[in-house]
């Protein structure tokens, strides 16, 4: 803001010696001036500003490909997602800085998803507090042939997602009407239209996604069984086949919502209850980002008046006394609670029973290494090196892409947070390509995966159908051919016989091996 307003000045008084019909020094006095201020705005640092945190992560996509399990589906994202961004993708030319790619489309996109209809499912967490889930059918009604994606929302919002017309919102229409994908928006606990009996919302609990992923997955093969008639069948066999009747589910996540998925797929590990990960401008490292002191005295001071009025509630404030933390202070200039990160440090950490704000990022993180190794599911990262909120480097795309094949990054050069323009009138794209990547990352995932399964079923198919062979079988027909002809044939028989028995097992048992190794494989 100083920068633009300085410019601007500068620009002021050039224009002041044509207006005011100067000559001699005066003139080139204020031309020299003006052109000084615009100098100044443009290389200097601004008195009273704060530089923004040096970018270390080149832009560029960032994945292993060496894992033989999951370098055919990482060679298909990485050429899906280049031709996306060289043939389909057209950044906004003027806008350029990582400021206005966060603002202009928050100002700028229609809500185009005031109209949608949502069906609201309430889950138990596993604190007794209850969270809500809605449900935006497609206009032909629910297709059980797609995926279905869950849309996880940025920090605490105040307002209903419909009456924002967010990115989320943005998805959600955009899944439901153009891709005709079941989209389902949680809804943080406490948030929106809803309240908690005590425990309010913090970063690091992943559980409450786990609790609704549940209860979605449940409802998802009910209706399967339902549908198919396998709901009559008996013990395991009709959950079995429910379950593999039923869609896969997949996730997408925005800022804080980045930030959750990342952790939970990295708490849960092979336990996660979706396919794939697909989050925005999240970090996987919380206590990196303190470093970015440019948030910090910026953008966090903007966003945590939104989380002290979304916190600052009844309930909220008894449980909170009961702890000893008067909520009142937040909105006392002489406490000093002005970031985001002074908030987590005055009552988010402390009330959830964090030693500090340190040990809170640290639980939000998806960091260190050893547990970034368990994410067990293809996950993708999009983040733009001129973010202003979450700093990409926080993200540590190489050193984890490196580590776990399952990680894999999108680095843009441009994009804000949460913006990513697209063409010379962005407010006609709104957020596409939020939307576009999302369903391009959901279908490449599931061509890939059904690729797999029928490559797999064919290998089985081909094993079943060939007879077994051992080497002693390859001996025997060695030594044949020195026997006599009538002598040898006989002999040859009774030792297929025998080494069949002995070796290899009866064709029958063999095939059945295989059959069961092969569909172990597959699930």
């Amino acid at each position: 803001v100083r920068s633009s307003v300085l410019a601007l000045t500068g620009d002021l008084v050039l224009v002041l010696p044509w207006l005011l019909g100067l000559e001699g020094a005066r003139y080139y006095l204020l031309v020299l001036s003006g052109l000084s201020l615009i100098l100044t705005a443009v290389f200097c640092k601004i008195p009273g500003g704060v530089d923004f945190l040096k970018v270390n992560t080149t832009a560029g996509w960032y994945g292993s490909e060496a894992d033989q399990q999951t370098a055919t589906r990482n060679t298909q994202l990485r050429h899906a997602f280049n031709y996306f961004l060289s043939n389909r993708y057209f950044a906004t030319p003027w806008i350029t800085h990582g400021e206005w790619c966060t603002v202009l489309p928050f100002l700028m996109h229609p809500n185009r998803a005031r109209h949608l209809l949502y069906e609201r499912m309430w889950v138990e967490t596993e604190d007794s507090e209850h969270i809500a889930v809605d449900w935006i059918f497609p206009p032909q009604g629910h297709d059980p042939s797609k995926p279905i994606v869950v849309l996880l929302t940025g920090l605490a919002p105040s307002q209903h997602w419909t009456e924002t017309g967010g990115f989320v919102a943005d998805a959600a229409r955009f899944l439901s009407e153009e891709k005709g994908i079941t989209a389902v928006v949680m809804i943080a606990r406490g948030t929106m239209d809803t309240e908690v009996k005590e425990n309010s919302f913090n970063g690091a609990r992943v559980s409450d996604l786990h609790s609704a992923l549940k209860r979605m997955q449940e409802a998802t093969e009910l209706a399967a069984a339902s549908s198919s008639g396998s709901g009559s069948g008996s013990g395991s066999t009709g959950a079995a086949a429910a379950a593999a009747a039923s869609p896969p589910i997949f996730a997408a996540g925005y800022s804080m919502g980045a930030i959750i998925l990342g952790n939970y797929c990295s708490t849960y590990g092979a336990e996660t209850r979706v396919r794939g990960i697909i989050h925005f401008s999240g970090v996987y490292d919380a206590v990196y980002n303190m470093k970015f002191e440019y948030c910090r005295r910026t953008w966090q001071v903007y966003l945590a008046h939104g989380l002290k009025t979304a916190f600052y509630r009844p309930r909220v404030r008894a449980a909170a006394a009961r702890k000893g933390i008067d909520l009142s202070k937040i909105f006392d200039p002489a406490a000093k609670i002005e970031s985001v990160q002074d908030f987590d440090e005055f009552y988010v950490a402390p009330f959830n029973g964090f030693k500090d704000v340190v040990d809170y990022y640290q639980a939000m993180s998806t960091m260190p290494e050893s547990k970034a190794s368990r994410v067990s599911i293809p996950t993708l990262a999009v983040a733009a090196r001129d973010d202003p909120i979450t700093h990409c480097d926080a993200l540590h795309a190489k050193r984890l892409s490196e580590l776990n094949p399952n990680l894999l990054f999108l680095i843009t050069e441009r994009g804000g947070h949460v913006g990513w323009p697209w063409g010379w009138l962005p407010w006609r794209k709104g957020f596409d390509f939020m939307n576009e990547a999302i369903a391009l990352f959901v279908e490449t995932c599931v061509l890939s995966s059904a690729a797999s399964n029928e490559a797999a079923a064919a290998a089985a198919a081909t094993t079943v159908g060939s007879k077994p062979t051992c080497r002693s079988d390859r001996d025997g027909k060695d030594d044949e051919k020195q026997k006599t002809h009538h002598e040898g044939k006989r002999e040859r028989d009774q030792a297929d016989a025998d080494i069949s028995e002995t070796s290899c097992g009866s064709p029958s048992a063999s095939a059945a091996t295989t059959t069961a190794s092969a569909a172990t494989a597959s699930a």
